[in-house]
């Protein structure tokens, strides 16, 4: 039984879809968010904006932790195209933990 707020694996790979088709008209943001998805489906994979990996399906606690890099990461001024990619990470994980979305 999954969490109340959180989306199933095949949301994840529902939204990792979208985003894929998405990714040619404003690349970064989508880009973060299907990482994330990558991610999510498949722990062998490196996290979207901390590069860790967790050898199993990522848990709640490390969902959450990578959003909040993700957003540490969007508020960084000094590094343009990373907080685009960092905002669509944030976004996509937010989304997955059912968090309100993260905004300018």
């Amino acid at each position: 039984m999954r969490p109340e707020g959180t989306s199933s694996r095949e949301e994840v790979a529902a939204g990792a879809a979208e985003l894929a088709r998405r990714a040619g008209c404003a690349p970064a943001q989508p880009a973060g968010g299907l990482a994330s998805c990558r991610w999510v489906l498949d722990p062998a994979v490196p996290a979207p904006v901390t590069g860790r990996t967790v050898g199993s399906p990522p848990a709640d606690r490390d969902l959450t932790a990578e959003e909040r890099a993700a957003i540490e990461a969007f508020r960084d001024t000094g590094r343009p195209p990373e907080r685009e990619h960092a905002l669509g990470a944030a976004r996509v994980l937010g989304w997955i933990l059912g968090f309100t979305p993260v905004s300018r």
